[in-house]
């Protein structure tokens, strides 16, 4: 199991016990959240998307990512209706089975497996899954959240959102074909490293026993929609482009990832259901954990 993972489940679990023990609670996962939000979090969009690769073909892997979520969340869509799930409900179950975790999940995988290569790829597919994350899916976040109360408010946090601003700005650089200065890259790389423990330790205090067992339904629900729906919606993305080989592999293994920590700062931050987001996170992770040991075997497979 890569380094960077381990690291990640052992905060994880420091995490829970803490808030299990009484020693921090729920409201010093909200101010954690919020550091993680406004300044952890932009600082790894701008050091993971800076000096990104382009080639002809590059553009296939993040409309793969787009493709898949985007089928995702209008496969969902119909069922939350059915369901009958309060705004806040819904708007949690679909942070949760949109957002991939790409950074703390993925990357150590494609790294350990398919080396410097297959990491590229990887964060081009992520590109389209970053793109998606910090425009539709917040924007769905914000617009079911409690903390939005009209649709200006909900404009307004939309808008004024430091990781959309990072994305931004990443973009535009990278269109202009200029790199991050040296002294950026240093002063932020610091700040970046810290997203993956404090993000591990926001997820590990917002774990509610209590919540896992209100919700162990609905999230195993996610969590089937998440990671088998993703992987047959991978399947569908790489035929649809015709993709071959390692960048096949890169697109079927990231679509069937367990969802991402930053649902939960999103669901924080917005208001929203964020026991179930919470659990759905949790529970996809543990079963990531269970299946680690052969998914490198399935990408060397997805090669083929």
């Amino acid at each position: 199991m890569p380094a960077t993972l381990q690291a990640f489940i052992a905060i994880f679990f420091l995490g829970a016990l803490l808030r299990s023990s009484g020693l921090l609670k729920k409201t010093h996962a909200e101010r954690l959240a919020s550091i993680v939000f406004s300044i952890s979090l932009p600082a790894t969009i701008l050091v993971s998307l800076d000096r990104v690769a382009f080639t002809a073909t590059a553009w296939k892997l993040p409309l793969a990512a787009c493709l898949v979520s985007t089928s995702m969340l209008l496969c969902s869509w119909p069922l939350t209706r059915l369901l009958r799930l309060p705004r806040a409900t819904r708007g949690g179950f679909l942070l949760g089975i949109g957002c991939i975790n790409s950074v703390y999940f993925a990357y150590p995988v494609v790294l350990a497996t398919l080396g410097d290569e297959g990491l590229a790829q990887a964060i081009l597919f992520d590109l389209g899954q970053t793109t998606l994350t910090l425009t539709v899916i917040y924007g769905l976040a914000v617009w079911h959240g409690d903390k939005s109360s009209t649709p200006r408010s909900a404009l307004t946090r939309f808008v004024s959102s430091p990781p959309l601003w990072a994305f931004c700005l990443s973009l535009l650089l990278t269109l202009l074909g200029v790199h991050l200065p040296a002294w950026v890259r240093e002063t932020l790389t610091p700040i970046h490293l810290t997203t993956t423990p404090l993000a591990s330790l926001v997820l590990g205090l917002s774990i509610s026993f209590s919540a896992v067992r209100r919700t162990w339904a609905l999230a195993l629900l996610g969590v089937g929609l998440r990671m088998i729906g993703g992987l047959f919606l991978g399947i569908a993305a790489a035929y649809f482009l015709d993709l071959t080989g390692l960048e096949r592999a890169i697109v079927i293994l990231v679509a069937a990832m367990p969802s991402a920590v930053t649902a939960v700062i999103f669901a924080s931050d917005t208001g929203l259901d964020e026991d179930l987001v919470t659990s759905i996170v949790a529970l996809s992770i543990c079963v990531g954990v269970a299946l680690l040991p052969w998914l490198p075997q399935l990408a060397l497979f997805l090669l083929g």
